[in-house]
């Protein structure tokens, strides 16, 4: 399993912050071979990226990108407190 995470764009470099909840990520990518790793490597993103969209009080966007690919990321067009899913059209 790989999850790769990004500091949103609006979130200061970690070299500048003070707070710890400055740091969450505001999108991981999760990437897993085996089927029967996808459904904890989804919880524990969305866990972490639930903090970073609380922070900003919006929701949280699930992504499908390809077969055992997923982006999760806090996003604005989802209202706070949701968890929406969508397919990738690539």
């Amino acid at each position: 399993m790989k999850m790769t995470s990004t500091i949103p764009a609006n979130q200061p470099d970690s070299r500048q912050v003070q707070g710890e909840t400055d740091r969450l990520p505001g999108m991981i990518e999760v990437n897993v071979i085996r089927a029967q790793d996808l459904d904890q490597a989804l919880e524990d993103a969305i866990a972490i990226v639930t903090k970073t969209a609380t922070n900003h009080s919006i929701g949280v966007l699930v992504t499908r990108t390809g077969p055992g690919s997923y982006v999760v990321r806090a996003h604005p067009a989802v209202p706070y407190g949701l968890i929406r899913q969508q397919n990738s059209s690539r």
